[in-house]
């Protein structure tokens, strides 16, 4: 299977630390540089659909969640426009477990119909897996949910590109809310019942760079965010969502079943 690994120019090491993994596992990869928040044009910010996210949050998107997300895009456009089915994509941060390869040669093996197979877990706590079929003989895949995030790793179809790039010309949310929406973007995704990617980083956080998320004083707000108007429009907007994510999560969850 096709393997893409996203990296930062600035972060050679943890460029190392994937080549390092990816060679003990004996795989091939290639390398997609990823798009530097720093370094943001124009016509990058404009991709950001702020009037959608102003009825989201009072935050905008950081520089380098811009950046990430558009990363993920390229990764994500490059499958869709490839011969290949699917593509395995993980983050530079990441840390494979020894079974690996073989979760990415079952999935070449069985073919199974999917958008979207996340390979990470973050047991949040209400968190579901409904397993349906054994991916190894000790690992199963299934539905994750009623709400699962995060990106740093995971298999995305050639249709499952073409229909999430369909569906998210520009953004709102942050690239991994947007892919887990299901009940808005009506992707097919599955999860694993054990990861076998995990988030590993202790170092540098170049998400946290510009999000600012741990000094709320200082992180930067739309103009007008606490006006009686905007307020309830948040209120509107995630009232909206979470009625809307409960009411799909049953039938997603059957439609799950090979």
């Amino acid at each position: 299977m096709r393997t893409i690994f996203i990296n930062l120019a600035r972060a050679a090491d943890r460029r190392r630390n994937m080549e390092r993994q990816f060679s003990a596992l004996g795989m091939a990869f290639e390398r997609l540089e990823a798009v530097d928040g720093q370094t943001l044009t124009p016509a990058d910010r404009a991709m950001v659909d702020d009037n959608k996210r102003r009825r989201i949050t009072s935050y905008p998107l950081s520089e380098n969640e811009i950046g990430c997300w558009l990363s993920h895009r390229r990764v994500v456009e490059s499958v869709a426009a490839g011969s290949d089915p699917w593509a395995a994509v993980v983050e530079d941060d990441a840390e494979l477990a020894a079974d690996f390869t073989r979760v990415l040669d079952a999935i070449d093996v069985q073919k199974p119909d999917f958008d979207f197979i996340f390979l990470h877990r973050k047991f949040k706590s209400g968190e579901i897996f409904v397993p349906f079929w054994p991916l190894l003989r000790d690992l199963n895949i299934g539905r994750v949910g009623p709400a699962h995030m995060g990106a740093i790793g995971y298999v995305v179809s050639r249709q499952g590109a073409q229909k999430f790039l369909s569906y998210a010309p520009r953004f709102a949310h942050a690239v991994d809310k947007e892919i887990h929406r299901y009940w808005a973007n009506g992707l097919n995704i599955y999860g694993l019942e054990r990861p076998v990617v995990v988030h590993a980083d202790q170092g540098h956080s170049f998400i946290e760079e510009t999000r600012e998320q741990e000094r709320p004083s200082e992180r930067r707000r739309y103009p007008n965010a606490d006006s009686f108007y905007w307020r309830i429009m948040r209120i509107m907007t995630r009232v909206s969502d979470s009625v809307q994510k409960r009411l799909a999560w049953p039938n997603y969850r059957r439609k799950g079943k090979p």
